[in-house]
Formats: C-alpha cells, structure tokens, sequence
C-alpha cells in the first residue's frame, strides 16, 4: 500500500487537513510530522501547520524510514505522455484505468505522481493539480507548475471559460442529431451520484452538449462539450437519452468488447498566463473505434 494522501476537500490549514487524513492523532502529533519533514504538499515538504492550502491540493505523509532513509524510488513509475508542455503548465494524455490523483487508499501510480516525477527530475520543479478526470476516462488532462498558475487556471474551470471537449461510443443512436441534457446530478457522502428526477428538488447544475458526429451498424460516435463538470456527468446524461457511454458498468450496459469506458477527453482550451488561448488535443484511441465499427454484439 502506498503512503496515507488526501485531496484537501475545502480550502484551509494543512493542520486541518492532515487531522482529516489521520482522525485518530492528536495535533501536536501531527506538527511534529511537519517539523519532522514527513508531510508533502503537492510534492514538495510542508514547514508550517498554519500554511494555507488550496482545495484540491495534494497532501501526503511519509513514513519514518521514507524520511530517514534513502529517498524514494520513482524508476517503476511510468512518465506521462505529454500533449503540451511549456514553463507555466503541461498537458497530458491520461490513459483509461489511472486515477487522476491517490485516494485515502494510498494508491502509488497516478496520473499526478508520474508528472510529479517528471517534472521534479527533469526540471526540478513542481506539479499542482488542476483539475480530475475520472479513473475510466482517458485523454487531456492538465497541471500546473505553480501555485499561481494553478489558481489562475481553476478559476477557469469555475467560470466556465475552459472549453472541454470529450467523444464517446455510445450504444445506439439518439432520436436527435443534437441537444443538451440538463439534468441536475446530486452526490451522496460515500460519492455515489444520480440524477435528480424533474421536479425535485436538490442536486446541482450540469450541463451536457452533444451532437452525433458519425453513426453506425450498433453504436454512434457523440461529440460532448461539457459546460460543468460534475462527477459521472456524461455517463449519466448519456444513459438519461436512452445511449449509454459503451463500457459503462454503472450506468450502461456492462463491460465492453475492447475493455475499457469508451469515453475520451479529446479537447482542452484555456487561457495561457501569458494571455493566448491554447488548444490542445488528443486523437480517439483505437480500441474507440475498433468498438465503434462492430456489427454485432
């Protein structure tokens, strides 16, 4: 198992964090962890327990022997296949199966590890996380190399001014060329979601623009330009128009062909710090079009 992490929930102290992560230690306990070199702010060590942390921001903890022995090995985690990179940020191609960043779980290969590793060895810098893509989902994902940069962009995300283009294989085809679903999406405390049925109450915004891009003998190939970026919100709205994303295990019809939730993050734009409008993409893996041209389930 890999070492105790938590994604900061809200903003805040790192010392409130950290009590979150490990609810069974005392706060002095957990200074002496700081003081002691053992906690990692988005990689880098944390030396203050009042030190401000972002929502978002990665924290983990170290062990003992990982602080006083030799440092860790990071050979046998893969580097990450780079879509765009510059000083500022670094945009990358998030293979389905990853997760984005570590869960309490501890998990030691994530996409937010293996450019933390690249970017640390190769340009002794540091990695900060932007935004997250689902485990299953592959395609653009991008991270920040400061904590200004990261701010600049998350405020992107929240104003809605990030433009995010995925493609999925979606079983059948929608009675319409085009449409949005709107549905809201409520999440429970253990992140399980649904869709909030018309009428009720609860639940927040989502917003899911579609249009068929090719169609074919079982499946359609959609084009999605997300306006909010709620957990599962494709799968959902594509389950709610009657064409489940291919792959889906929750929402859809099961396990696919080519194994793998056909569903890919394929578009990024966003505005640069240095004021242009960036674009980047990542072409639709085969095993999605492989998927697409089957003739028979």
């Amino acid at each position: 198992m890999g070492n105790p992490s938590i994604e900061a929930p809200e903003s805040g102290y790192l010392i409130d964090v950290l009590s979150i992560l490990h609810p069974e230690a005392k706060k002095n306990s957990l200074r002496r962890m700081i003081d002691h070199g053992r906690v990692l702010v988005d990689g880098k060590r944390a030396t203050r327990a009042k030190e401000t942390v972002s929502i978002g921001t990665f924290v983990e903890t170290l062990s003992r022997k990982e602080v006083e022995g030799p440092a860790r090995k990071v050979d046998q985690i893969p580097n990450p296949s780079i879509l765009y990179e510059d000083r500022e940020v670094i945009v990358v191609d998030k293979p389905p199966g990853l997760l984005s960043v570590a869960t309490p779980m501890g998990e030691e290969d994530t996409m937010f590890d293996r450019v933390l590793n690249w970017v640390s060895r190769n340009q002794s810098t540091r990695a900060h996380l932007v935004h997250r893509l689902d485990r299953e989902t592959s395609g653009c994902m991008i991270l920040a190399k400061s904590p200004e940069v990261r701010d600049f962009l998350q405020s992107q995300f929240k104003d809605r001014s990030v433009e995010r283009i995925y493609h999925a294989v979606v079983f059948g085809k929608p009675a319409d060329e085009s449409g949005v679903a709107t549905s809201r999406i409520q999440e429970s405390r253990d992140k399980r979601v649904r869709l909030v049925p018309k009428g009720e109450r609860g639940g927040k915004e989502a917003i899911t623009n579609w249009r068929v891009e090719k169609s074919a003998p079982i499946h359609s190939l959609i084009r999605i330009k997300i306006d909010t970026g709620r957990r599962a919100q494709i799968r959902l709205h594509m389950s709610e128009i009657g064409c489940p994303v291919v792959g889906d295990t929750r929402y859809g019809r099961g396990k696919a062909s080519v194994n793998r939730l056909c569903l890919h993050a394929s578009e990024l734009q966003f505005e640069h710090p240095n004021g242009r409008r960036i674009r980047v993409n990542s072409g639709l893996p085969d095993k999605l079009y492989s998927e697409l041209k089957r003739r028979s389930l």
